[in-house]
């Protein structure tokens, strides 16, 4: 968003906006340069003086701006103006419209046509010199004879043989004056190098729309990027083509990285560091020192997994109806320390996907800042087959979510395997590093990925499946219906403790109506264990 215009006017505005007039002309001060020099009733500001102002980069310095010039009941009554505009109710004060996107602006989306792995180019058959010898005789009566060199002339080297037919230096003259670096064989009639052997390709992929060598474009800790440079790639002249006449001129003005033209491919790096599950670390208490008994213990589990209490309510109603005196953040302790001991024992009894599985991302609060819980869902078990947490939604932890369910891709033993998701790119980027992967060792292991967008089927695959990505969805609610008592989490890790608890609370614990009140995954040592308390106890016993 920038001022594009040299001049911009500022009418007469209503009373509320007058008094905070004076305020905004410090701004334009501040940040543009104002001519005093207008009719009554306007103001006309120049920009050109200090240059365009990029409004989106400086939008956190301009709101700092702002407050810094009002107090708390000044900011209180320009909120209820800045609400009043977006509501539609000054119809004085008009909004900038919505900068719009040229129809092809570049959008970060994964190829689906993978890389060539081998080199495409038809290899020559090397023909012996003695086979085209006697052909020669047969057709002409004759043999080849060696050739006559003149007295002084240079002579290729004696070991130099010919590339194609292997013919020996006798049959070969020199063919590129002094350079010397090149002869031609008097057998087949083809050059090759004196004594410089050609170098042995260092390309690992070729573009499968020209079978060009695919060039090393950026270099990054989780992947290295390849593109195609051939300006003949038939996916590059396509896209080319296409190009409306503005995003041409675009193209002119040098805004070449807003189109993408050009066939490119990520190589992921499946053992980079930054490939790693979050799971709960340094548990505040150790449960073996604790003053209360571990049914206690059990209890603050019941009241704040299995029913969604928040610490404080589940620490009241302990003392209230039990007659247990404990603390809100004693229940915190107990929950952070149990998820600790209970997370390898999770993931130890994580049941394998059997069927179509599907997998999304719901955001959760930490400290006031969006961070992400990924799952992934099993159809048939209705079980959770993996999850993970991340501060983004980048391809690392949605590879970290993929290799949780199916294992490393060298050694899964998972074959054509099927994930439903939604429109996230995040999820190609990791299903094209895992296929990369598992095609070099285990070429049966490869994912096979539906994509289903949006709330209408606008294609036969979403049409498909979406009866899948329904599944995650309503997984994603119930997560919610545990975690928005909370209204947020303090620290990253209180966030991968509850989330962990209540993977062991849906897969161990919580009735599904689908499998007839059963939980997904049936525990032997839960059995005969009728109590959600009892059931917790059992739990951080097998944990131990």
């Amino acid at each position: 968003m920038y001022f594009k215009q040299p001049y911009f006017v500022l009418n007469q505005w209503d009373t509320d906006i007058l008094a905070l007039s004076p305020l905004f002309f410090n701004f334009l001060t501040d940040f543009l340069v104002i001519k005093w020099d207008a009719p009554s009733n306007s103001t006309i500001c120049s920009t050109k003086s200090k240059g365009d102002i990029p409004l989106k980069s400086n939008l956190n310095k301009i709101i700092r701006w702002f407050c810094s010039k009002l107090s708390y009941n000044e900011l209180a009554s320009a909120v209820v103006i800045f609400l009043e505009v977006l509501n539609g109710q000054r119809p004085n004060i008009t909004l900038k419209p919505d900068e719009e996107r040229p129809p092809h602006y570049r959008q970060f989306r994964v190829a689906k046509t993978p890389p060539l792995v081998e080199d495409p180019a038809p290899q020559e058959n090397i023909s012996d010199w003695q086979e085209l010898q006697i052909l020669y005789k047969q057709q002409n009566g004759k043999a080849i004879t060696q050739v006559h060199r003149r007295t002084g002339a240079k002579e290729p080297p004696p070991k130099c043989r010919c590339n194609h037919c292997n013919a020996p230096a006798s049959y070969l003259y020199l063919n590129n004056g002094d350079l010397d670096s090149q002869v031609k064989c008097k057998i087949c009639g083809k050059t090759s190098p004196t004594n410089k052997p050609r170098r042995e390709s260092k390309t690992q992929y070729w573009c499968p729309h020209c079978n060009y060598a695919l060039g090393l474009w950026k270099k990054h800790g989780m992947y290295n990027a390849f593109k195609c440079p051939n300006n003949k790639c038939s996916f590059y002249v396509k896209n080319l083509k296409s190009l409306t006449p503005e995003e041409r001129n675009m193209r002119v003005d040098g805004k070449y990285s807003q189109f993408k033209l050009r066939y490119s491919f990520k190589e992921y790096h499946f053992a980079s560091e930054g490939v790693k599950l979050k799971r709960p670390f340094e548990a505040p208490v150790d449960l073996n020192r604790i003053h209360n008994n571990l049914n206690t213990v059990a209890l603050c589990l019941t009241f704040a997994i299995n029913f969604g209490l928040s610490s404080r309510m589940t620490a009241s109603v302990l003392t209230k109806v039990f007659g247990i005196n404990i603390s809100y953040q004693t229940v915190l302790n107990y929950v952070n320390s149990s998820a600790t001991y209970l997370s390898d024992f999770i993931d130890m009894n994580t049941p394998l996907p059997i069927g179509v599985t599907s997998a999304d991302e719901t955001y959760i609060t930490v400290d006031g800042v969006t961070r992400y819980t990924w799952f992934i869902i099993d159809k048939i078990s209705r079980a959770i087959s993996a999850y993970n947490l991340s501060e983004t939604r980048g391809a690392e932890p949605a590879m970290a979510l993929l290799q949780c369910c199916y294992g490393h891709p060298e050694l899964t033993k998972f074959k054509d395997a099927e994930i439903v998701t939604d429109g996230l790119p995040s999820y190609d980027c990791a299903v094209v590093a895992y296929n990369t992967e598992a095609s070099k060792t285990n070429p049966d292991a490869c994912i096979t990925k539906h994509t289903v967008i949006g709330l209408q089927n606008l294609n036969s695959e979403s049409k498909e499946y979406r009866v899948y990505k329904q599944h995650v969805e309503r997984l994603n609610r119930t997560y919610k219906y545990h975690t928005r008592p909370r209204a947020g989490f303090k620290t990253f890790n209180g966030a991968v403790c509850l989330t962990t608890l209540f993977v062991a609370y849906y897969n161990f614990m919580r009735p599904h109506s689908y499998l007839k009140n059963k939980p997904p995954v049936r525990l032997e040592c839960l059995n005969d264990k009728t109590l959600y308390q009892n059931m917790w106890i059992e739990l951080l016993r097998q944990a131990a």
